[in-house]
C-alpha cells in the first residue's frame, strides 16, 4: 500500500526513512553496504535462490528479474509515477532531500506524501545515488534510466551489484507516455498500463467535451509561458509535455510556439521578447526553480498582451506541468479545463 498523507503527528518518525543527504550507519551496516556496492567486479546480484525470474531487455541488454518483484528500487522521477500507477510501492527511490515532498509529489498519486518515500539520491543528478543508501533498503529489482548523457549508463555495474538492475531509455519528454509502457514490460503489468492509458484519454475526452460546451472556439490558441527566471522565459512549444496534452485536449497553440528550436523542447527568450508568448488564452508557468516569479500579470511588460487584457492568463506550477508523466498529465488536463470553462481566477 502507498504511503499516505497523514497528520503530522502521526507521521512516521524521521528515523525510519533514510534520506541520501542524511543517511546515518552504524558501523556493521556501512561494511555491509560498502560490501554489496563495492563487489561490480564479481557480476550483477544473483535472484534468491528459488525464486521465479523472467529475462526482459533494458538499454544495456537482456537482464535476468524476479519474476514478481516485492522491493523495488526507482532513480528517475518519471519512473516512480509509472511503478505507482502500476500498484507499486517503492522501497527507494530518487528525490530531492531537503525539498518540500523531497520534491516527488507530481510524480505521486494525489493522496501520496513525498516526504514518507527513502530517498536514496543527494541530488536531483541522475548519477548521484547514495549506493549504501540504496543496498540498505534490500531492493530485488532496481529500475535506473539510459538518457543521452549517459550517466546511470557508466554506473549500471555498481547497481547491478546490488540487485538486478535494467535501465530503461528515456530521450526526452516525448518519452513520457512510452515509458510507463516499457517500465510495465519489466514488471509483467501490460495490462494496468494499458487500463492507466485508456483512464488518461477518458479524461481527456471528458475534458474536451466539457471546453467545447463551455463555448470555447476551437481555434483558441492557447500560449505556455515558462519563467525561468528574472531575466528569461521559456516558450513551451507543442513537443514539451505541457504542450503534447494541450494538444490531446484539441487546443491550438500560437504559431511562434509549434516549432523547438535547437534540440530543445521550448524557445528561450529574454522578457523584451514576450509578446511572442501571447495567446487568446495565456497560462505562465512558475516553479521552485524560481520561487521569486510573481503571483499576478497584469502591469508592466505583461499589460500589452491580449491574453491579459482579455483577463485570461492563468499561473499554474511548473513542477507539475513540467513533470512528464501521467500523474502529472491528469492535474494538467484538470487545470486547463477548470481554466477554460471559467473555474478559475484569472491571475490578474
Amino acid at each position: 500500500m502507498f504511503l499516505t498523507r497523514r497528520p503530522r503527528h502521526d507521521r512516521r518518525p524521521a528515523r525510519a526513512r533514510v534520506p541520501g543527504a542524511t543517511v546515518t550507519l552504524t558501523a556493521s551496516a556501512l561494511v555491509l553496504a560498502l560490501g554489496v556496492a563495492g563487489c561490480a567486479s564479481s557480476g550483477p546480484a544473483p535472484a534468491p535462490e528459488g525464486a521465479a525470474t523472467r529475462t526482459v531487455e533494458g538499454a544495456g541488454g537482456s537482464v535476468e528479474v524476479p519474476a514478481e518483484p516485492e522491493r523495488i528500487a526507482v532513480l528517475w522521477r518519471p519512473t516512480l509515477a509509472a511503478v505507482t500507477l502500476l500498484g507499486h510501492h517503492p522501497v527507494a527511490t530518487m528525490g530531492t532531500p531537503g525539498a518540500p515532498g523531497q520534491g516527488l509529489e507530481p510524480f505521486l498519486p494525489g493522496d501520496a506524501d513525498g516526504a514518507l518515500l527513502n530517498v536514496v539520491t543527494n541530488s536531483p543528478a541522475e548519477d548521484d545515488v547514495n549506493l549504501e543508501a540504496l543496498a540498505l533498503a534490500e531492493p530485488d529489482l532496481i529500475l535506473g534510466v539510459s538518457t543521452p548523457a549517459g550517466a546511470q549508463d557508466a554506473i549500471a555495474a555498481e547497481l547491478s551489484a546490488i540487485a538486478p538492475t535494467v535501465l530503461l531509455e528515456w530521450e526526452g519528454t516525448g518519452s513520457w507516455r512510452t515509458h510507463l509502457h516499457d517500465v510495465a514490460a519489466v514488471l509483467g503489468r501490460e495490462a494496468e498500463a494499458e487500463r492507466a492509458d485508456a483512464g488518461y484519454d477518458a479524461a481527456v475526452a471528458r475534458a474536451a467535451e466539457a471546453i467545447g460546451e463551455a463555448g470555447v472556439d476551437p481555434g483558441t490558441e492557447v500560449s505556455l509561458v515558462r519563467l525561468q527566471s528574472g531575466t528569461e522565459i521559456r516558450l513551451e512549444t507543442a513537443a514539451s509535455f505541457p504542450g503534447q496534452v494541450i494538444a490531446d485536449l484539441g487546443l491550438a497553440r500560437p504559431e511562434g510556439q509549434e516549432e523547438p528550436e535547437g534540440d530543445t523542447d521550448f524557445i528561450p527568450l529574454s522578457y523584451e521578447n514576450l509578446d511572442r508568448g501571447d495567446g487568446d488564452v495565456l497560462f505562465v508557468l512558475a516553479g521552485s526553480g524560481f520561487p521569486d516569479a510573481p503571483d499576478t500579470f497584469s502591469d508592466g511588460v505583461w499589460a500589452d498582451l491580449d491574453a491579459v487584457r482579455a483577463g485570461r492568463v492563468y499561473r499554474a506550477d511548473h513542477d507539475v506541468w513540467g513533470a512528464a508523466n501521467l500523474h502529472a498529465a491528469h492535474r494538467v488536463v484538470e487545470e486547463a479545463a477548470e481554466a477554460l470553462t471559467g473555474g478559475a481566477e484569472p491571475a490578474v
